[in-house]
């Protein structure tokens, strides 16, 4: 079994993401809250998003400057954002890898 918490601590070595925790920068996504931010919280989720770490909510949002953020549903499968992409990235780190429920969550494969 996968030990949650390894996870949080490689990834906080990798990319100074200590301070936010891989499940709370997903919530801030998919809630949307996470791009009403400029600050340091805004990009670690930009960071988690490009690293795979995290993938695009279920709905678009509307970020700090009124751009749309689209919904992991409104990008090509394999383009940043897609369950693909962090797959394919995880996949490369050895990480587990995420899978996507029917409501719209996502959370680390068992």
């Amino acid at each position: 079994m996968t030990d949650p918490n390894a996870e949080v601590e490689r990834r906080a070595e990798h990319d100074g993401l200590q301070h936010y925790p891989v499940p709370f920068l997903q919530h801030l996504i998919d809630n949307g809250e996470g791009w009403q931010s400029e600050s340091a919280l805004g990009q670690a989720i930009v960071q988690a998003l490009e690293d795979g770490t995290c993938v695009l909510g279920p709905v678009a949002h509307r970020d700090y400057h009124n751009r749309v953020v689209p919904a992991r549903r409104d990008v090509a499968p394999g383009a940043k954002g897609s369950l693909e992409y962090a797959n394919r990235l995880r996949a490369e780190r050895g990480d587990p890898l995420l899978v996507g429920a029917a409501d719209g969550t996502v959370s680390v494969a068992e």
